[in-house]
C-alpha cells in the first residue's frame, strides 16, 4: 500500500540506514553523546534545519554551543527596508491650563523615506490638521515640512533636512502591478505610535480592492484602489511600508477593518498608483484634477419614483448648482439638468462622473449629454481644474 501501513509492505533497510538509526537512537538515549554533535555536523553525518539553534547543556554543565546564522529572505528584506521607516508626529495647538495655545502631539503614525533629498511619504490622515509635523529619526525629533497632501488618495509628502538622513538608505521601489496573490507581504511601522519599526508578515490576500472615500456629509465621492493583506496593520502603522520579499516598497499601509471578530484585513495603497500622486505632491504641492464646475445633487436612481416627474431616464446625476463663469456655465449647462453621458460613456452615479473626469486633464474638451425638461442635449465642455 502506498502509505506503508502494513509491516510486510515496508521496504527493507540497508546497512547504512540501520547505522543511521543506531546513531540517532544513541543520541536520543544518552545526553552525554551530545558531545558528538559538533563533530558529526562537520562530517555531514547529521544536518540541522536552516534556522537558529544552540546546544547549551548536556545535563552536567555547559558544553560547546552549536550555532549558525539565520539569514532568510524575510530577514534580509526587513534589514533592507526597516531603516527607511520613521515615526511621524502630528502636533496641534490646544488650549492649555492658562488658556494659552500650546503645541502638543495629538497623534503618531509612520512614514517612509523615499530618496536622498529627504522626502518622506505618509498618509494624509496622519498629518491632517497639524500645525507642525515632526519626524523621529534615530531618536531625534526633526521638524518636517509638509510639501503637499491629497485627501482622496490619503497620501502626503513631507521633507526633512538632508543632513538628518545622510546615514539612512532610502527604500527601494518595487511594483505593485507585478504582485501575485499569495506572495509574502511585510508591513513595517509604528503600531499605537509606541512600538517603533514593528515588523509583521503575511501575504498579498487580494489586489484591486475598492475602499469608498466619503466627503464630510458621508457621501461616497471616490473609490480608493488598495492591496489587501493579512499582515497585521494597526493604528500607528498608517503611512508605513508594505514591502515584498526583496525589501522593495509595494504599498503605503493605510487602513484596516476595525470590527469585532474581524482579523487579517489590512489595506495598503499600491505603490504604482501612488507614484504619480507622490510626484505631483513633491513638485506642485497638490494633485491636479479636472472638473466640470458644477455642484452635483442626487443620483437619479436615489430619487423616489414619485418625485421623478418629467424625467425620461432612470440614471444620471442631477446638477444642483453651476459655478458662475465656470466650464459648465460657459457650455450652457444649468441647475436641474441631468448629466447622463460624457463622451458617450454612461454616467449612472456621481462616482462614475468623478472617475471619468479624473481620467482627464484640465483643458481637455469633453462631450456632455444632458437631459433638460425631458429633452436630450449634448454640449462641448472645456474642463477646468478641481479646487
Amino acid at each position: 500500500m502506498g502509505f506503508y501501513d502494513e509491516f510486510d509492505a515496508k521496504p527493507k533497510r540497508t546497512s547504512a540506514q540501520w547505522l543511521a538509526s543506531v546513531i540517532i537512537a544513541a543520541l536520543v538515549g544518552s545526553g552525554s553523546t551530545l558531545l558528538l554533535v559538533p563533530t558529526m555536523l562537520k562530517a555531514n553525518l547529521i544536518k540541522l534545519p536552516e534556522q537558529s539553534q544552540t546546544v547549551i547543556s548536556n545535563g552536567n554543565g555547559p558544553v560547546q554551543g552549536v550555532t549558525y546564522n539565520v539569514n532568510s529572505d524575510i530577514v534580509q528584506a526587513v534589514n533592507r527596508a526597516k531603516p527607511a521607516v520613521v515615526t511621524v508626529v502630528n502636533l496641534q495647538k490646544v488650549d492649555s491650563f492658562f488658556s494659552q495655545k500650546d503645541e502638543q502631539p495629538v497623534g503618531k503614525g509612520s512614514g517612509v523615506l523615499i530618496d536622498k533629498q529627504g522626502h518622506i511619504v505618509t498618509n494624509n490622515h496622519v498629518v491632517d490638521g497639524a500645525s507642525d509635523v515632526e519626524v523621529v529619526i534615530n531618536d531625534e525629533h526633526v521638524k518636517a515640512k509638509v510639501l503637499g497632501t491629497d485627501r482622496l488618495t490619503d497620501l502626503a509628502v513631507l521633507q526633512v533636512p538632508i543632513d538628518k538622513i545622510k546615514d539612512i538608505q532610502p527604500i527601494e521601489f518595487g511594483s505593485s502591478d507585478a504582485l501575485q496573490i499569495g506572495e509574502p507581504a511585510i508591513a513595517i511601522g509604528n503600531p499605537l505610535g509606541e512600538f517603533e519599526k514593528t515588523v509583521t508578515v503575511g501575504v498579498i490576500s487580494a489586489k484591486n480592492r475598492k475602499i469608498p472615500v466619503e466627503d464630510p456629509t458621508g457621501r461616497v465621492t471616490y473609490e480608493q484602489t488598495v492591496l489587501q493583506t493579512d499582515a497585521a496593520i494597526n493604528p500607528g502603522n498608517s503611512g508605513g511600508a508594505l514591502v515584498n520579499i526583496k525589501g522593495q516598497l509595494i504599498g503605503i499601509n493605510s487602513a484596516k477593518i476595525a470590527k469585532s471578530g474581524v482579523e487579517g484585513l489590512g489595506f495598503a495603497i499600491p505603490i504604482d498608483e501612488a507614484k504619480p500622486i507622490i510626484n505631483q505632491l513633491m513638485t506642485k504641492g497638490k494633485v491636479v484634477r479636472a472638473a466640470l464646475g458644477v455642484g452635483l445633487g442626487l443620483d437619479v436612481r436615489d430619487i423616489p419614483e414619485n418625485y421623478r416627474a418629467g424625467l425620461t431616464i432612470d440614471y444620471g446625476v442631477v446638477v444642483s448648482a453651476v459655478q458662475p463663469g465656470g466650464p459648465a456655465d460657459k457650455a450652457g449647462i444649468q441647475k436641474g439638468d441631468v448629466i447622463a453621458k460624457i463622451d458617450n460613456v454612461k454616467i449612472n452615479t456621481f462616482l462614475d462622473l468623478r472617475k471619468y473626469l479624473f481620467s482627464k486633464q484640465p483643458g481637455d474638451t469633453v462631450q456632455v449629454t444632458i437631459y433638460r425638461n425631458s429633452q436630450e442635449k449634448t454640449v462641448s465642455v472645456t474642463l477646468g481644474e478641481l479646487k
